[in-house]
Formats: structure tokens, C-alpha cells, sequence
């Protein structure tokens, strides 16, 4: 291998990893197949058959919480498993996470930046699946198409906009609902582009320049993909317990000139950083009623672009302020300090920061923006 790529190896990987992936315990050989069978429903016509994933089911059930492991490579990509939990029923997580007038970045705040159904049937469908789960004798098939677009990676900065094939099935399980959700990307995702984590990844704190390239020294001239990625998350309630357990299963290669520089011990970092956000949003006792969020982002929607632009003005204006490493890095500081960023940003980008805002405000944690109205807001302190 040239110097160079190892030097950007070394940097990519090297500071990634908070175990590495020879320390992870693999999943057992017989949930295989039955992850198989989950990703061919994605891009069939053929009835889901609960019998095929009992076996996935009780295992997550019985995974230790907060523990995580490798699994084996899938057509030659890492993958790896986490199991977390979430006090509170399945229905309560549907509302939020699987409703289509609530933008999938507020349950995700540090894994997702943009959603959107590419078959508006699907997400239409969505809305009866909490209806689904009082009849748990029945069994409910979604199947659809969707894009994504992640936040910047904490160590690289880049950030990918990508196509899946999704399939989200319902089902009555052995202590109450079960839900499946599975995707396989479509073709190579969009180049990465350099981003960066303006603070502490947990302040939720995300900016993008749309410039081709990774923001960390050595690595701005890199052209990035997500080459493939396979997912699935089961969700299995325990009614009587009042507790949804959760399992993630994922494969991703990702690297540039075709090679992969993933390893199952990045795959399981990140799931554990979208496991932290998505249990404290969901089980923060100050979290918005769903309706209260929709009307909510509605409102800021239809909101003068103007006030927005505003408005978001103050929060950018605080994390300058705050001096912190990524926004003192290229190309930021020059974005930010000649007011480009702001002038540059769409109406869903301006909705995005200040409905986060409004999170973090209502579940106690420290946000740039205090809200006293739905227009108006000041600085905090």
C-alpha cells in the first residue's frame, strides 16, 4: 500500500475504536439464516412467515442490555449487533420514530440528518401501525423505498446521502408486540462530504459545507462512498414489563477506491451512539406530546423565512462563540465568520436546528437557543 493510503488508514482507523473488533463476540450461527431471510423480503413479494425470525426475536429478548458483538462477514463486509432497551411500550416508540409527520432526526439527533420516503405510500402506511399494535393477533407488511443523509462521523467528519429498499413488518411476539424494521442500500451512496461535530457529539451540534472531501488533516482530499450497508432492528416488546427490548444488526462498507475500511468495532461504536440519543429522547419525561411536535414543525415550516433565518443566526452565532475545534477548522470559520452558512441554508435545514433546539430545551439538556413562543427566541445567559 502507497504511504499516503496508510497514513489515511492509520487516521481513519486508528482513533475510531473504542474496542477492537477481535474482542467482540460473534452471534450465533443460527440467526443467519434468518437474517437472510429478513433482507430477501426486501425486494420480494412473498408473505412474512413469523416462524422465519423466531429465533432472532428470543435472542434479542434474552441479550444482555447494552452489550454488542460481531457478526460475520456478509459478502465480505464487517458487521456487528448491539442490545439496548427503552422503558415504555412499543407504541409510545412508534409514535415518535415511525410517524411521518415527525422528522426521523428527532429520535436520532446524532445518527440521521434527513429522511424522506421515496414511496409516499409507505410512509402514509405508517400511520396504522400504532393502531396495530392493540390487535396482536395481526400481522402488518410495509414495503417501501427511502433516502437517508447521516451526520458528520466523529472522527472524519464526512457525512453520506444514500437510497434503501425498506421493509417494516408488525407482528404479535412471546411477551407482547414485535416490530422489524430492515433496509439494504441501493447503489453507492452520494460522495462524502466534509462535515463536522461543533462541540460534544452529545450536544447534537452538526454542520455541512456540501464540499466534496473529510474534514481532519491529511484527509480533505479523499472522495468517500458508503458502498453497501444492510440493516435490521427488531424491537421486541415486554408488556407486563413495560419495556421495549431492541437489537441491531448492521453490515457496512465504506472507504474510498473501492476499499473497505470498516471494521466491526466502528459499526458497533456508532450503534451505540445511536442507542444513547434514541433512549434518552424517548424516555425523557419532558418530551413533547407527538401532536405538540407536529404542530410544532409545522408551524416552523410555514414560518417566514426571514424569522428563521433570524432565528438561526442566534444559534449560530452561540456555537462561534463557544469556540469549539470544529467550527474553528476549514471550512467553517470562513463559512460561519462571512455569514455564507447561514445565507446558504435551506428552510428544512433552519427547521431542523431549531426543533432540535426545542428538544433539548424540553428534556433537560443544555441547548444554544431558549424558546419563550414558537417564533421567538434569545440568546441563553
Amino acid at each position: 500500500m502507497p504511504f499516503r493510503c496508510f497514513f489515511v488508514v492509520f487516521l481513519i482507523m486508528g482513533s475510531a475504536s473504542l474496542s477492537s473488533a477481535e474482542d467482540l463476540q460473534l452471534v450465533p450461527e443460527p440467526l443467519y439464516p434468518e437474517l437472510e431471510y429478513l433482507f430477501s423480503l426486501t425486494h420480494s413479494e412473498d408473505n412474512f412467515q413469523p416462524d422465519q425470525v423466531a429465533g432472532l426475536v428470543d435472542f434479542v429478548q434474552t441479550m444482555t442490555v447494552d452489550s454488542g458483538g460481531k457478526l460475520r462477514t456478509r459478502k465480505g463486509i464487517s458487521g456487528a449487533f448491539f442490545s439496548f432497551s427503552v422503558e415504555g411500550d412499543l407504541g409510545h416508540i412508534l409514535d415518535y420514530s415511525y410517524n411521518p409527520d415527525i422528522p426521523a432526526y428527532v429520535t436520532m439527533p446524532s445518527s440521521l440528518s434527513e429522511h424522506k420516503w421515496l414511496t409516499p405510500q409507505t410512509g402514509a402506511e405508517l400511520q396504522s401501525l400504532p393502531r396495530t399494535v392493540e390487535a396482536t393477533n395481526v400481522i402488518h407488511l410495509l414495503r417501501g423505498k427511502d433516502s437517508e443523509v447521516i451526520t458528520p462521523d466523529t472522527n472524519t467528519g464526512g457525512y453520506y446521502g444514500y437510497n434503501q429498499d425498506r421493509l417494516v413488518v408488525m407482528m404479535p411476539g412471546p411477551t407482547g408486540p414485535v416490530l422489524l424494521s430492515v433496509s439494504i442500500q441501493t447503489g453507492v451512496s452520494d460522495v462524502g462530504k466534509k462535515g463536522c461535530v461543533a462541540g460534544d457529539d452529545t450536544d447534537w451540534n452538526y454542520l455541512y459545507s456540501g464540499k466534496t472531501g473529510l474534514n481532519k488533516a491529511g484527509l480533505g482530499w479523499v472522495s468517500s462512498y458508503m458502498y453497501n450497508s444492510q440493516s435490521a432492528i427488531i424491537y421486541a416488546a415486554d408488556s407486563e414489563k413495560n419495556i421495549v427490548h431492541i437489537g441491531s444488526f448492521k453490515w457496512l462498507d465504506a472507504g474510498w477506491a473501492k476499499m473497505n475500511l470498516v471494521k466491526s468495532s466502528h459499526i458497533l461504536n456508532g450503534m451505540k451512539r445511536f442507542a444513547s440519543d434514541f433512549k434518552s429522547v424517548l424516555e425523557a419525561p419532558g418530551l413533547p406530546e407527538p401532536q405538540a411536535l407536529v404542530d410544532r414543525y409545522n408551524t416552523l415550516l410555514q414560518s417566514d423565512e426571514e424569522d428563521l433565518r433570524k432565528n438561526v443566526a442566534v444559534y449560530l452565532q452561540a456555537l462561534v462563540d463557544a469556540k469549539s475545534a470544529g467550527v474553528q477548522t476549514k471550512p467553517f470559520k470562513k463559512l460561519l465568520s462571512s455569514g455564507k452558512y447561514l445565507k446558504k441554508m435551506s428552510r428544512e435545514e433552519m427547521v431542523k436546528i431549531l426543533i432540535l433546539e426545542h428538544i433539548k430545551e424540553s428534556i433537560g439538556k443544555d441547548s444554544l437557543v431558549e424558546f419563550t413562543s414558537t417564533h421567538e427566541q434569545k440568546n441563553k445567559g
